[in-house]
């Protein structure tokens, strides 16, 4: 009887195990990716593979010098890329790390065309032709309209301003594009409107914390450009992630989006906000003149940017920090600040430059009366901001 039931167990077991299948892996296609700018020094076409598992991807830090490389993706190298003007010249690109040799930039290819040459209402033609002999066509037709390429500074404060921004309607436009940059990530989004107001409360839709947009201490640039139809298709639809669909695709023999922007405002907004907590306002450092000459920041200016909704929160404290530089130090002078504070004591990170992905170094320590006392994570030491206004 035992011997049944252990026999009739196995069997079972036997019967449930799901049936192991190797899954092919798909074709890796040829993504390409160039809008051009009619405020860009040069025109850029990127070329990468995309992925099928067959390479194994590792992703350091992103830099704007090796954009595919830094950013997990797979460089097609060695293509041949023309594109024909609306003249009918033919423009050859150059890849970006034959320029100088050893030099970053694989499948970054460029073209010796800067945006004030680009023909309005002109179609560009564009052509690859990879190593292994897949061949990729595409056309984008350039909207109308005057560039901007030159900011326009503003002071925004976020608690009683409104941003109201207009632009001409332009000939050619499919829709108008506005971008609002953040340290935690642009709001972006198409409007076939030729105004949009933004109010300083206003949150960023396109990231899962719906963080502000306005943060005070940043600066922030606001865009507005007018796009092609190549442009607004791609970047207003959305790849499935079960069935890979719903992306419109105008690329011939690959995937990917060649389309066309002419940037019409450029805005350049310096963000306050009242600066009434004990916590906000401005700071220096002071202490012992050995003190004073190793202290990586010199000054702060800190703004409470929004209020804790329960006592056992933290509140987020933004800004800006006055760095010590030597030298042949090309780091910034003004970077930001990220922090929070929550009885009395304060964690403050300041950034490399304005994005909160980058963190450069973190002081902790507490608020006693006017003055900010802690200490450096990396730096180490004691060091003391005492509040000026």
């Amino acid at each position: 009887m035992l011997l049944a039931l252990a026999g009739a167990t196995l069997a079972a077991t036997a019967a449930c195990e799901i049936e192991k299948v190797e899954i092919p892996r798909p074709e890796r296609l040829v993504a390409l990716h160039g809008v051009l700018s009619a405020s860009a020094p040069s025109q850029v076409v990127l070329l990468e593979r995309t992925r099928n598992g067959s390479v194994d991807v590792r992703a350091p830090s992103f830099e704007l010098e090796s954009p595919l490389g830094s950013d997990s993706g797979i460089a097609e190298n060695g293509a041949i890329v023309t594109m024909t003007t609306p003249s009918g010249a033919t423009l050859v690109a150059r890849e970006d790390n034959t320029i100088v040799l050893g030099a970053a930039g694989g499948g970054v290819y460029r073209f010796d065309l800067p945006g004030t040459a680009l023909e309005r209402s002109g179609t560009y033609r564009l052509s690859v032709l990879t190593r292994a002999g897949e061949k990729l066509a595409a056309a984008t037709t350039v909207p109308g309209g005057a560039a901007a390429l030159v900011a326009e500074p503003r002071t925004f404060d976020r608690a009683t301003d409104e941003l109201i921004v207009e632009w001409p309607t332009t000939p050619g436009a499919r829709s108008y594009f506005v971008r609002v940059e953040t340290p935690y990530g642009p709001r972006a989004f198409f409007t076939n409107e030729t105004r949009v107001r933004l109010s300083g409360d206003l949150r960023n839709a396109d990231l899962d914390a719906l963080p502000h947009v306005f943060i005070p201490g940043f600066p922030q640039t606001v865009t507005v450009s007018a796009v092609d139809s190549n442009y607004y298709d791609w970047f207003r639809t959305h790849n499935d992630a079960l069935s890979g669909a719903g992306l419109i695709n105008r690329v011939s023999g690959g995937l990917g989006v060649f389309g066309s922007l002419v940037r019409l405002r450029l805005l350049d907004l310096n963000v306050v906000a009242p600066q009434a907590e004990p916590v906000a306002g401005s700071f220096r450092v002071i202490g012992t003149p050995e003190e004073v000459s190793s202290t990586p920041y010199l000054a702060l200016e800190l703004y409470m940017e929004s209020a804790a909704s329960r006592r056992d929160q933290s509140d987020a404290l933004s800004g800006r920090a006055t760095r010590r530089k030597s030298i042949f130090d090309t780091g910034c002078s003004f970077c930001g600040v990220l922090g929070s504070m929550q009885d009395g004591r304060v964690e403050l990170n300041f950034l490399t430059g304005w994005s909160a992905r980058d963190t450069m170094e973190t002081f902790t320590g507490e608020l006693r009366g006017d003055t900010l006392v802690g200490s450096y994570r990396f730096a180490g030491g004691v060091a003391r901001f005492v509040k000026q206004r």
